[in-house]
């Protein structure tokens, strides 16, 4: 069966990037697969949803026209521009004092939008997050514990506890994991904080890591409202959407099943989550699978992922 795929949706960390990879290290998209998304931007939209934060995926996923950040929380759509230089971290730390100073400068965000309407909600539940990420950070040093902001800055609206780095992570999974979640619940039932509400815990059956929102979220929910939105950016006429999906994990599995299109990226051969996707490519060969689509007019069969 053919289908004309009309936007690309993918995952970040793990998909367009190797699981393995950390926030603090150089955890870009190589460069002959940012080339190739560039180039099908130009085309056909190009999105991102991802738990990562609008600090952390503007300045590598300029190609994207529409960033869903922590897990649907916070939505923005960009103007279209022109591929100018690629940015690194060092590029960034070189030129600007932060990533968000460098995103300001682009002055390219056309509309954004929160999950959640009720900032009394975010307000008591960003405090209740910030208290548990510094509970967790000073019991467990040598766990990364990534904070995940709203893209002024003024809500913390997911935290990431992350034990990848560590060579004994698996450990880690299995017997300190199950204490992160027992702190995690009971900081939510003894709260002082006014406001706060039920937290979202979202774990990974084999992934080294586990995040916290702010409120109930997830892909799917973004993934429906990303594509409300391209029919906006697109205008009136275009037709029902056709939708390719990439993602690696669990918290794809939401996205996977609404996609036409669903194609689990392996990045990591260590990790074999089960996930709603029939379809599977590995990291090193999605820049050679995206180009194949790309040169058949992006109507998607499937010799051109059995290509071999």
């Amino acid at each position: 069966m053919q289908i004309q795929i009309t936007a690309i949706f993918s995952d970040y960390d793990g998909t367009l990037c190797p699981t393995d990879l950390v926030r603090s290290q150089e955890n870009m998209i190589p460069e002959e697969l940012e080339q190739t998304l560039w180039d099908i931007s130009q085309r056909i939209p190009v999105c991102i949803i991802s738990s990562k934060d609008y600090h952390f995926l503007h300045t590598r996923t300029k190609f994207a026209r529409i960033l869903s950040c922590i897990m649907g929380i916070k939505t923005l759509t960009f103007k279209m521009y022109k591929k100018e230089g690629r940015m690194t971290n060092e590029n960034i730390k070189t030129n600007y004092n932060s990533e968000e100073e460098y995103g300001d400068t682009l002055n390219c965000i056309e509309y954004s939008q929160l999950i959640v309407d009720d900032n009394k909600t975010l307000q008591g539940n960003s405090s209740l997050l910030a208290s548990l990420a510094d509970n967790i950070s000073i019991r467990y040093k040598d766990i990364l514990v990534e904070r995940k902001f709203s893209s002024n800055k003024q809500i913390l609206a997911g935290i990431t506890f992350d034990y990848r780095h560590l060579e004994n992570w698996r450990l880690y999974k299995e017997k300190l994991e199950p204490y992160l979640k027992e702190m995690i619940q009971k900081s939510q039932s003894s709260s002082p904080v006014s406001g706060a509400n039920k937290l979202y815990l979202q774990t990974y059956d084999l992934h080294p890591f586990i995040d916290v929102y702010v409120t109930k979220c997830d892909k799917g929910m973004a993934f429906d409202y990303v594509t409300s939105k391209i029919s906006t950016i697109e205008g009136k006429g275009k037709g029902p959407q056709k939708i390719m999906y990439l993602g690696d994990s669990d918290n794809d599995n939401p996205a996977f099943i609404k996609a036409d299109v669903p194609v689990c990226v392996r990045s990591d051969d260590r990790l074999n989550p089960k996930l709603s996707c029939s379809k599977a490519v590995k990291f090193d060969e999605l820049s050679i699978i995206l180009k194949r689509l790309m040169d058949n007019n992006f109507v998607f069969s499937d010799s051109i992922i059995d290509y071999n």
